[in-house]
């Protein structure tokens, strides 16, 4: 009885504990950027994570050479998500694209390209500086061996 008592008091802090994740994230928006993007590439993406499971995304990216753009474009992604216990596992929903500039036909997130993505799963682990910026720490599940880290500040 008393390892009843003791398991069931253990799960209900891993219930309480992970339902305490998500609500950090939510309230304003989220404006991520990476530390690593190449010379040439301006980029940032925007998280806005709502009570229901669901996140929407918008991603920007403008590639210039010689000072000239040749790749500007803006992808929105929705997602939903859930807790596994260990991190939050985001499933694309819905995908759509804005291409304002593609100088060499690029083609980004092409009809293939966007039937892939939504089978793609991002696992996710938020590290908390403050209430209001954190480190997105996340990986693809195809390419688990190349993680990336966000740096991110919520937006009012």
């Amino acid at each position: 009885m008393k390892l009843k008592v003791a398991m069931g008091m253990v799960l209900m802090s891993m219930v309480a504990s992970s339902a305490q994740a998500a609500p950090n994230l939510e309230g304003g928006s989220w404006l991520c950027k990476r530390a690593d993007t190449p010379e040439g590439v301006d980029e940032w993406t925007r998280y806005q994570f709502n009570g229901n499971g669901t996140i929407a995304s918008q991603e920007w990216m403008q590639n210039k050479e010689n000072s000239k753009v040749v790749l500007e474009f803006t992808l929105s992604v929705d997602y939903s998500y859930f807790d596994n216990g260990e991190e939050l596992v985001l499933k694309p929903t819905k995908l759509t694209r804005d291409i304002s500039v593609d100088q060499f036909n690029v083609d980004p997130f092409n009809y293939d390209t966007r039937r892939d993505l939504l089978g793609y799963r991002i696992f996710f682990q938020p590290q908390f500086e403050n209430d209001n910026r954190a480190q997105f720490e996340m990986r693809h599940h195809i390419t688990p061996e190349h993680p990336f880290t966000l740096s991110c500040q919520r937006q009012a």
